[in-house]
């Protein structure tokens, strides 16, 4: 078999806007978002996921209990810039605004990025011109 890799590495962050932390301390660990109102990232079925993080090889998952849980990350960014809460997004979503200064990054020493995700394939002489096609298109 033969493994390419086949897109860049994702990395989350945790957003807020600056209005957001004129009342509120920023969080230096996981465990102070629990003083924080924080949107729930739930996938379209409606089951919630937690928020993760790891530093020195700790995994740590925090389930946010807040009034407002989202299924879209361009909706939790819209909803962090406007000031309602934080945000645990897909950071390449957040850059732009985090580079303006519409909001703001906390935890990014937690947030480490995601494993590499790999396109597994037979280790034949000839491929198809189809499956070329996609392992190029794919290819990091």
């Amino acid at each position: 078999m033969t493994a390419v890799k086949i897109k860049p590495r994702l990395q989350l962050t945790v957003v807020g806007s600056p209005g957001y932390f004129e009342t509120r301390e920023m969080p230096r660990t996981p465990a102070d978002l629990r003083d924080h109102v924080c949107i729930r990232n739930i996938y379209p079925s409606g089951t919630a996921y937690a928020w993760e993080f790891s530093r020195a090889g700790k995994l740590i998952a925090f389930e946010p209990t807040g009034p407002i849980s989202l299924d879209d990350h361009e909706l939790m960014v819209e909803a962090a810039r406007a000031g309602l809460a934080l945000a645990y997004v897909w950071e390449e979503r957040a850059r732009q605004f985090i580079e303006r200064g519409e909001l703001v990054e906390c935890l990014a020493s937690w947030c480490a990025p995601e494993d590499w995700l790999y396109l597994y394939y037979p280790a034949r002489k000839y491929l198809s011109a189809g499956l070329r096609a996609v392992i190029e298109a794919l290819r990091v």
